[in-house]
């Protein structure tokens, strides 16, 4: 299988230029990647409206069009994700004009998914693949595999569900239990409590204060179907302690660190203890802390089975250590994969059921 960046040293060696399509902090990460193999950038641009006057890295920040004018024959990577069907339209379109990457660079940190991270990790992923309850997870996981290590933004298309693929896998009780793990501002809290009327009560736990305040709002509200939502500002880990987000933490991005703004972490088992509340259905999108939430949730798993719904794409190893965690505490779950349009490969989930 094609790795990129084996494929980018070797065209920069043959003289050709790479371009950056976006700014920010998925740009800085693969950057490094890129520096370390000894490859400079060069040039970066945006999106229409997003231009401006302004610089990355001491490169002025371009239209598409300028640098598809002065550069002959440039790779794009593409440096930022986006489920917004508008924006992976503008990606497509780009990919259209030049040969374009969505280069796989974890969100939460440690290794690339690159060749000698496959070689190494070949028959663990080989055995997720036997795992799996039906042919489209073996399909999507193929996929998204190919994705990770090529960056072709082709097998992140191949690998796309409709949502009804997920949601249709759950089957929940009469007034069921919700658990919003990594809840925002409570998009996902709106979401599944219209897709599942059952669902009665939900715990909606959010580590990020101006985030917190939002889900807060919208609990309070009467936009919510059901009305006993009760919220936790709070990380989700394998013990209960005093821990941090960063100050800088913003949107969906916030992960638990040495120090910054003290919150606290609690486990799934604690929240049962103090709620009473039984879980039918778990959400986890708690950026990189899944492991430690799978294990700070044993005792619920092994008692009572709710369904999960975890999200695998924060580091490379999730796609073979999150089934190889949950099994260990209950082998007869059925496992499935699934991955909604994004680029790169997020919005991948398994799902426990």
């Amino acid at each position: 299988m094609k790795d990129l960046w084996n494929y980018l040293k070797e065209e920069y060696g043959k003289g050709r230029p790479i371009a950056l399509y976006g700014t920010g902090d998925g740009a800085d990460k693969i950057c490094a990647r890129l520096d370390a193999d000894g490859i400079c950038a060069s040039a970066v641009f945006a999106s229409s409206g997003f231009v401006r006057d302004r610089y990355f890295r001491d490169m002025k920040v371009e239209s598409f069009d300028s640098v598809m004018s002065r550069l002959n024959d440039p790779i794009v990577l593409v440096c930022f994700g986006s489920s917004r069907p508008d924006v992976i339209a503008l990606i497509d379109e780009v990919a259209s004009a030049a040969e374009t990457y969505a280069p796989d660079v974890p969100v939460c940190g440690g290794d690339v998914f690159d060749g000698s991270f496959y070689e190494k990790h070949k028959d663990e992923i080989d055995k997720v693949s036997e795992l799996l309850s039906d042919n489209m997870s073996r399909t999507c996981l193929d996929n998204i595999v190919q994705a990770r290590l090529s960056g072709d933004i082709g097998y992140l298309h191949a690998a796309e569900c409709a949502p009804n693929d997920i949601y249709d896998l759950v089957d929940l009780p009469d007034n069921a239990v919700f658990f919003d793990l990594g809840a925002y501002t409570g998009d996902t809290v709106k979401e599944f409590t219209e897709l599942y009327p059952s669902i009665k009560h939900v715990v909606a736990v959010e580590p990020e204060p101006r985030n917190f305040r939002k889900l807060e709002a919208l609990a309070g509200s009467d936009d919510l179907t059901c009305r006993d939502v009760r919220t936790l500002r709070a990380l989700i880990s394998d013990v209960c302690c005093n821990s941090h987000i960063l100050t800088s933490a913003r949107g969906r991005g916030t992960r638990e660190k040495g120090e910054g703004i003290p919150t606290k972490a609690l486990t799934i088992d604690q929240i049962v203890r103090d709620t009473g509340l039984i879980p039918d259905l778990i959400k986890y999108d708690v950026e990189g802390n899944e492991i430690k939430g799978i294990l700070g949730a044993a005792e619920t798993i092994r008692e009572h089975k709710p369904r999960l719904k975890i999200a695998c794409y924060h580091k490379s190893t999730d796609i073979f250590e999150i089934p190889k965690e949950v099994l260990k505490i209950r082998p007869d779950y059925k496992v499935y994969l699934r991955h909604l349009p994004s680029i790169p490969g997020w919005d991948t989930d398994f799902i426990f059921v």
